[in-house]
C-alpha cells in the first residue's frame, strides 16, 4: 500500500495504468482526466476509484491546478480488506459504476481519514485509519453489497483493551488486537468501541496521555516523559496533551 499527497499546476500525465486499485479525493482545483473513454472535468470534492489496469490520463483543468489524495493498494490487499468488512471470503474483483464520484461529504471524511493515514507516526492510528477510509469507499460506492455482522461479536475484547493498557510505550498494530480478540479488523474496532467508548487508537493515546501526567507529578522532565510512554517526541507528546487535557505538560507540571 502507498498513500500520495500532492498539489499539480503545470504536471501532464501520460496515458498509464496502475496495477493496483487507486482511490483518492480531489481536495481543491479542478484535474482534467482522460478515463474510461472519456475526458472528464474533475473538481474539488470528488472521489476517485480507478481499478487495476485503468488507462488515464490528464493535466489541470484550469490555471490554479489541482490537489489530490490518494491511496494504492494491491489486488490481493483488496481481498483482504473486502473479506474482513464482508466477515466471508471474497475472491471476486472490486468494482464501481464510474471512476469519478462527486460527493462531497464522503469526500471530506475520506479527506480526514487520509490525513491520518499519510502523517500518522501511529501504526495503529494508521491501520484504524485505513479500515476507516476503506468502509465509506466500498460500502458508498463498490458495486456488490457489504455484509453486516447481526450478532456483533465482542471475542475476547477485554483480552486486547487490556493489551493496550499493558503496552502504553510500544507501536501496537490492530494486527495484534485481533490476535488477542479474535475477531476481524472491523470487528476488533467495533467491539472496542463499545467498550471503551473510544476506536482503539484513541483510547491507547489517552491512555499514553494518564501516564505522561503521572510522570509529571513525580517531577520527570516533558520530554524524557514523551520518550518514556512511546511519542516520536516531546512535540508529538504536547499536541495530544493539550487536546486531552487542556493545557501544556509545563503548565500542567506546575500544578
Amino acid at each position: 500500500m502507498e498513500t500520495l499527497m500532492a498539489r499539480y499546476v503545470r504536471q501532464s500525465f501520460k496515458p498509464h495504468a496502475h496495477g493496483e486499485y487507486m482511490f483518492g479525493v480531489i481536495e481543491s482545483g479542478m484535474h482534467a482526466v482522460w478515463c474510461r473513454g472519456t475526458m472528464n472535468l474533475v473538481p474539488a470534492d470528488t472521489v476517485v476509484t480507478m481499478r487495476p489496469g485503468d488507462v488515464h490520463h490528464g493535466d489541470a483543468g484550469d490555471g490554479s491546478g489541482w490537489d489530490q489524495r490518494m491511496i494504492y493498494i494491491s489486488e490481493a490487499g483488496i481481498r483482504e480488506i473486502l473479506s474482513d468488512i464482508g466477515d466471508r471470503e471474497i475472491t471476486a474483483p472490486l468494482d464501481f459504476a464510474a471512476a469519478f464520484h462527486r460527493q462531497p461529504e464522503m469526500a471530506k471524511r475520506f479527506v480526514a481519514l487520509h490525513a491520518a493515514l499519510h502523517g500518522s507516526i501511529g501504526t495503529l492510528t494508521r491501520d484504524v485509519a485505513l479500515d476507516g477510509l476503506m468502509q465509506i469507499v466500498v460500502s458508498g460506492l463498490a458495486q456488490w453489497p457489504v455484509a453486516r455482522d447481526r450478532a456483533r461479536p465482542d471475542g475476547r475484547i477485554l483480552d486486547a483493551i487490556e493489551l493496550l493498557r499493558s503496552r502504553v510505550d510500544e507501536d501496537v498494530t490492530l494486527e495484534d488486537l485481533c490476535v488477542v480478540s479474535g475477531l476481524r479488523r472491523r470487528q476488533t474496532i467495533a467491539a472496542f468501541r463499545r467498550h471503551t467508548g473510544l476506536p482503539p487508537h484513541a483510547w491507547h493515546i489517552q491512555q499514553k496521555i494518564e501516564r505522561v501526567k503521572r510522570l509529571l507529578r513525580v517531577g520527570m522532565p516533558a520530554t524524557q516523559a514523551a520518550a518514556e510512554t512511546g511519542f516520536a517526541d516531546q512535540s508529538h507528546m504536547t499536541r495530544h496533551f493539550v487536546a486531552i487535557v487542556g493545557m501544556t505538560p509545563g503548565a500542567y507540571a506546575r500544578g
